[in-house]
Parts: C-alpha cells; structure tokens; sequence
C-alpha cells in the first residue's frame, strides 16, 4: 500500500468535518421546524418540539457514525512497523533507566 502524504490527511479531515457538520446540522435544524410547525398546529407546546428534536439527534449520530465509518474503511489503521517497535523499546529502556539512576540518588 503506498504511503500517503502528510498533507492528504488535513484535506480528509476538512472534508469530514463538512460532512458531519452537514449531517448533524440538518437534521437538527429541520427537526427544530417540524416540531415547532407540529406543536403551534396541534397546541402540544413543548413535546413535539422536543420530541422532533431527539429524534433529529438520533439521526445526526447515526449520519456521524457512517461518516467516520466509511473514512475508516478507506483510511485502515497500518500495523507499527518492526522500527517503530524497537524505537518504543528504547524508549522505554531509556525511561527504565532514568529511573533507576533518579531512585539511586545518581540523577544531577
């Protein structure tokens, strides 16, 4: 799989932003004017309206979890590779060490 320039994800994520903000924010919205259009016309002020709104919610997050979904589908996560893994490890000799000279009264 090639690798992907860094400046790629920025562009991906600007791009799911726009798709989550429109996601949740029609609904919300056309949810907030439905219930509002529901209760002035059958006199239910507030429960449609906050009814609607749940509602709305509900299908804001399940357009979100699509979103993130299909970016994660086209995204997949890579396996650290072998050098990654050995860098981890000396790191965390490194720490180990430091450590251990810190509680041997040996640290400056």
């Amino acid at each position: 799989m090639p690798e992907r320039a860094p400046r790629s994800y920025g562009g991906d994520l600007l791009t799911i932003g726009f798709q989550i903000a429109i996601v949740v924010g029609i609904p919300l919205l056309a949810a907030a004017f439905i219930g509002e259009a529901l209760d002035r016309q059958l006199g239910t002020t507030p429960t449609l309206g906050l009814v609607s709104i749940l509602v709305g919610l509900a299908i804001a997050g399940l357009g979100t979890f699509f979103v993130l979904r299909r970016y994660l589908a086209a995204n997949p996560d890579q396996p650290a590779s072998e050098k990654a893994r050995e860098a981890g490890r000396a790191w965390d000799r490194e720490i180990q060490e430091r450590e251990r000279k810190r509680e041997a009264g040996e640290d400056e």
